[in-house]
């Protein structure tokens, strides 16, 4: 019995966009016994059919953490194969599908591996709480600057437990880390949720939605199809098109994943057999390379809004943001120009045409029409911020109400498309930065840590330059967000303080957070890369392209700094 993958029951668990995904990974299979059945999910999802006509689900025991393994069915059957690395990233957030996954038949006995990482967690948890709690025990009745420092770490440290350990999604963490905050330390509610009341989350949570509503409204493919039908079809011009793709995207698409989610198919649609590989790598750069230069390319650059000193954010918005990063964006766009050049001219047979021909566009939706009025209502408020002073945040909801209003965007997919994780994670970074003001940790630190508040205050350039190298270094181990929230806020009222810029602050720790050579430090990469099917020997290609623009990265910071001297950023 065959069916479509749509019909599958795991489909009803998964939003849309992960199902597109799915579909641009699954591949078709068959199997005749039970034994080739095992062989295809030694290191693989199964999705498919019996032929009786029973859904299966077959997950890969060692791969998928938080499943046990499988009985196998009998007989023959059919469905699609999903590589499981991919999979558990694109579906780390939906709890729906992981209890659909997690109720998967199993036997009676655990395996080994199974007893392992039920031991890894309970020390894990233990661990997180137990720090806190003995802290609290010992510290509690203190009210010196040392004993509140302590209590402060020991609440971060249960949030590093369940980030490092893998313990739980980030958000999790940084909730146990803010509540442990208001429970061992006092800090007061209206400090730690003042999240609630910031213009950062307002304006991420706007974006959200128009991001939504361009990704599904159609104006990237024509964008798209209105290039390649104006310029001819070589390697060099496609590689162009889909790095100016990926850039316009990372104007007001506050998503790497969901840029890299609309770019693939095109991808597809355009690469053969000689030039699949600079495709990719030009469409994976232009997604990803400009993510900092502008405010709204990733919702991590909120977090840093959200934690600048209170006197900071009203001073902060589009147009300061991309000031601070004009020259980086400069210097990237000329480093990957120069690069997608030089690849494009290594093999005389990537220059062929692409598979894509020209179709007749269909007629410009309503849809398409009310959403590009949107953006460009917000872009002209942005760029008239100085004359009507009107935050950024405000006009952004205005522009989501105005799509909810016509119903471009409709309120269930708002709810599907809108990152909560993400939200929520943003929310308790601004109270980790305001407990630093309340409980003096910032006056504690200035005090007790003279080298650094003499490098900030003396050695701004070499402060900078160790910063960003610190911060490549600890991404080996840690993920982005765990990086730029501790960095960030301890660096920014300090930097406030000593007359550097908080914001270039953090706009170095973002960018250097930003900096991967090794595919496990993004998933970004090893979902575009399961996505294109890309063999091994392209992939090792890629990777290789990569170090070499993840390294103008950092010349671009150091390129930067003379013409942060020259706005007085620095002194």
């Amino acid at each position: 019995m065959t069916l479509p993958l749509r019909e599958h029951p795991l489909w009803r668990h998964i939003d849309r966009s992960s199902g597109y995904l799915l579909e641009t990974m699954a591949r078709a299979v068959v199997w005749q016994d039970t034994s080739e059945l095992a062989r295809m999910a030694q290191d693989s999802v199964v999705l498919g059919w019996t032929r009786d006509g029973q859904a299966l689900t077959l997950v890969a025991a060692l791969q998928l953490e938080w499943t046990a393994p499988p009985l196998l069915p009998a007989g023959a059957g059919s469905g699609w194969l999903i590589p499981s690395d991919p999979l558990r990233v694109l579906l780390q957030d939906q709890e729906a599908c992981r209890a659909y996954l997690e109720c998967a038949p199993a036997p009676a006995e655990m395996t080994a591996s199974a007893l392992a990482l039920s031991a890894r967690e309970v020390w894990g948890w233990l661990l997180a709480l137990g720090l806190p709690v003995l802290a609290m025990l010992l510290l509690g009745g203190r009210g010196d600057t040392l004993a509140q420092w302590l209590l402060f770490l020991s609440a971060i440290s249960a949030g590093l437990c369940v980030w490092v350990l893998g313990l739980a999604p980030p958000f999790v963490g940084a909730l146990l880390a803010l509540l442990l905050m208001m429970a061992v330390s006092h800090l007061p509610p209206a400090q730690a949720l003042a999240g609630f009341g910031s213009g950062s989350f307002f304006l991420l949570l706007g974006m959200f939605g128009i991001s939504s509503a361009v990704q599904h409204s159609g104006l990237m493919e024509r964008l798209l199809s209105v290039l390649l039908r104006r310029f001819s079809h070589t390697t060099r011009m496609l590689q162009a098109c889909l790095v100016l793709v990926g850039a316009v995207m990372t104007l007001f698409i506050p998503s790497t994943a969901g840029r890299l989610q609309l770019v693939a198919p095109m991808v597809k649609v355009l690469a053969h057999p000689g030039n699949s590989a600079v495709l990719a790598f030009a469409a994976l750069s232009g997604s990803t390379l400009f993510s900092t230069a502008f405010l709204l390319g990733n919702p991590a650059n909120f977090i840093v809004l959200g934690i600048l000193p209170e006197h900071w954010q009203p001073h902060v918005n589009w147009l300061t943001w991309f000031q601070c990063a004009a020259v980086y964006t400069l210097v990237m766009g000329v480093c990957l120009a120069l690069g997608l050049v030089g690849r494009a001219g290594q093999r005389p047979q990537d220059t062929g045409a692409g598979a894509w021909k020209p179709t007749v566009l269909p007629r410009f939706s309503s849809a398409e029409a009310i959403t590009a009025v949107a953006l460009a209502c917000l872009t002209l408020g942005v760029a008239l911020g100085n004359v009507h002073h009107i935050e950024t945040a405000w006009l952004a909801l205005f522009v989501l109400l105005l799509l909810l209003a016509t119903g471009v965007l409709s309120v269930d997919r708002l709810h599907k498309d809108i990152h909560w994780p993400i939200l929520i994670y943003l929310l308790c970074t601004v109270g980790f930065a305001r407990s630093f003001s309340h409980m003096g940790i910032q006056e504690w630190i200035a005090g007790n840590m003279g080298l650094l508040e003499q490098l900030m205050r003396e050695a701004q350039v070499a402060f900078l330059l160790l910063l960003a190298i610190a911060v490549v270094l600890l991404r080996l181990v840690l993920p982005a967000l765990v990086c730029i929230t501790t960095l960030c806020a301890v660096l920014l009222p300090l930097a406030d303080t000593h007359g550097m810029n908080p914001l270039v602050v953090g706009f170095v720790v973002l960018t250097a957070s930003e900096i991967w050579f090794f595919p496990h430090q993004s998933t970004d990469y090893i979902l575009f890369r399961e996505s294109l099917n890309m063999p091994q020997s392209q992939s090792a290609g890629m990777l290789r392209s990569n170090a070499r623009i993840q390294v103008c990265r950092l010349l671009a910071l150091v390129v930067s700094i003379p013409y942060w001297y020259h706005l007085g950023y620095l002194q």
